[in-house]
Parts: C-alpha cells; structure tokens; sequence
C-alpha cells in the first residue's frame, strides 16, 4: 500500500505538470528545411506487493519550410495494476507557425486531451496569435508569446462541462555556454479571460551540459499552479527530475 501511495503521489505530479503542454520543449531546433521528428517508447513489469504495468510513448514530428512550420506532438503514458489505473493520460497536439517578419511569427494551434489523475474525461484547446523573437543572439534566445485559446473541458466526477476563452501568454529564454551547458526556462500564464483571478501558471527548467562527447546530464524542475482545478486535484505540484542522455 505504501508502494502503491509512493507511485501515485509522483504520477500526480507528472500528471499535472502535463495539464500545461511545453510546446517549447518539443519544438526541434534547426536550420534545414524538411522532415525531423523523434519516436520514443518505453515499458515496464514492476512487482512488489502488487504488480504494476507501465506504458509511455512520445512521438513527434515537423515538417519546416522557409516561412513555415508544422509540429505533430503524441504524448500518451498508462500506469495500471491488475486491480485498477493509477494513470491514464494522453495528448495530441497540432500546431502552425508561419513567419510573418524574421521578430514575428503568426502561431495557431489545437488540441485533444485526456488525464485521469487530473480528473479530465477529455480536454479540447483551440487558438492562435502573435509568436515574437525578442532575442535572436546565437548564445541567447528570447522568444515571448500572447495567444487567445478556447478550451472546452469535461471533468469525469462530479460530470461538469467548462466552454471557457483564455490567455496562453509564454515567455522562453535560452542560454548556451561555452561549457557546452545548456540552460532554459519557460513560463506559461493563462487566465480566464473573464476573470483573471482563474489562472494556470506553469514554469520549467531544464539544464543540460556535456560530460563526454556523447553523454550528457540533464536535470528539470516543473512547477504547475492552478488556482481552480477539478474537484479532488491539489492546486500545486512541483517535480525534479535528473538523468542521463548518450547520442549516438
């Protein structure tokens, strides 16, 4: 039972950080046009005093033109024992980007979502708006966000429906260093439209720096905030993660 608490406690703190998707994070960073993308799949038997089944996958693409960009985001994990789910939770995210100026970008997206832990049967977001470069160094980016999106919600218990228009306002900023670290930070600010005071906040730090010419360590920090969740969610989660990385 106590295993089964342990797990729990860390899948809500996964869970809830994710009610906030990093688009950031996942967008792939080059200068060629084409096709790039990444596919990742993970599983694991755990046995103690239940036996638990994990299940994650994580895919990505983008297709990048001169003036345009269009990203495909999978994210879909399940952790469950014989008895019960402790989590099931899966995002699809679709998004445009279409330069405008070299500072100015028109940004539009959707997206389909669904979270047990989080108490949502399904999450649908649609939006678009003005994406800037603030910074353009090559050791140092800045790039800031004010989007409108409209989200339509459907929370599992109690069955409520929520057709809500807010705010998705995000500031990023990138560092490289002659140490071959890499340091980020993005924050996310999304009120209700009609009311400021019904807000999500959201902050992520990665950290990544060169051991080798191959092997890398990595460390994040996510923060999530939401100051109405669904009944029976906590307001706040924080979540500290460290690994490390081999290209090849």
């Amino acid at each position: 039972m106590r295993y089964s608490l342990l797990l729990l406690s860390l899948m809500a703190g996964l869970s809830a950080s994710g009610q906030v998707l990093n688009i950031e994070q996942q967008r792939i960073i080059t200068d060629t046009t084409g096709w790039s993308g990444t596919v990742g799949f993970s599983s694991s038997l755990t046995k103690n005093t239940e036996t638990l089944l994990s299940v994650n996958m994580k895919d990505h693409v983008q297709y990048k033109t001169d003036s345009a960009l269009y990203l495909i985001f999978l994210d879909y994990g399940l952790t469950k024992s014989k008895e019960s789910d402790f989590d099931n939770a899966g995002t699809l995210h679709f998004r445009y980007n279409y330069k405008i100026k070299p500072y100015l970008t028109f940004e539009a997206f959707t997206q389909g979502q669904f979270n047990k832990l989080l108490n949502v049967q399904f999450r649908w977001l649609t939006g678009c708006g003005p994406r800037f470069k603030v910074v353009g160094k090559k050791h140092f980016r800045v790039y800031a966000a004010a989007l409108y999106m409209y989200e339509f919600e459907e929370v599992e218990s109690p069955r409520l429906f929520h057709r809500d228009h807010r705010l998705s306002n995000y500031i990023s900023a990138t560092w490289k260093f002659k140490s071959s670290a890499i340091v980020t930070n993005t924050l996310y600010y999304q009120p209700l439209i009609s009311s400021f005071a019904d807000y999500r906040l959201f902050n992520q730090f990665d950290l990544n720096f060169k051991i080798t010419k191959n092997l890398s360590f990595t460390t994040s920090w996510r923060y999530f905030f939401d100051s109405n969740p669904p009944e029976n969610v906590v307001h706040s989660t924080q979540f500290l993660s460290n690994g490390i990385t081999y290209k090849f």
